[in-house]
């Protein structure tokens, strides 16, 4: 009888969720079948109820399990490598810039000369004691 229920919530619950009113109607099927004594009827609603989230979260550990095994295996990054890469690329955008330890290059430059001035300057007139000139 045990055995029946089990059987039936491992059909059930694989893929699909087992809702209450499901698995309801599954033990008033066996009740009407003569598999199941009427006064079980609670307590095997739970027991369907149970089993079906027990089975659906071993498929999801497999699957689960399954992609990270693919994932692995060709390389890909996970999301936890992605978020520390980003944490990190953050860190290098945000240091302020240390001063470098290099030698400069200096230019050469020309010497200077002093800038020749277009300034014209009056023309000394010197007077002759003659007068002329």
């Amino acid at each position: 009888m045990r055995d029946e229920i089990r059987r039936v919530a491992l059909f059930t619950s694989g893929v699909v969720e087992l809702t209450r009113n499901r698995a309801e109607a599954i033990v008033r099927d066996l009740i009407k079948s003569g598999d199941l004594p009427g006064g079980q009827a609670a307590q095997a609603v739970r027991d369907l109820m149970e089993r079906s989230k027990q089975n659906r979260d071993e498929i999801l550990n497999l699957i689960r399990s399954e992609i990270r095994n693919q994932t692995e295996s060709l390389g890909l990054a996970s999301k936890r490598d992605i978020e520390r890469l980003e944490r990190r690329v953050a860190r290098l955008e945000y240091r302020p810039v240390a001063p470098t330890t290099a030698k400069k290059t200096h230019k050469k430059t020309r010497k200077k000369t002093p800038k020749k001035t277009n300034k014209k300057t009056a023309k000394k007139t010197t007077e002759r004691p003659d007068g002329e000139g």
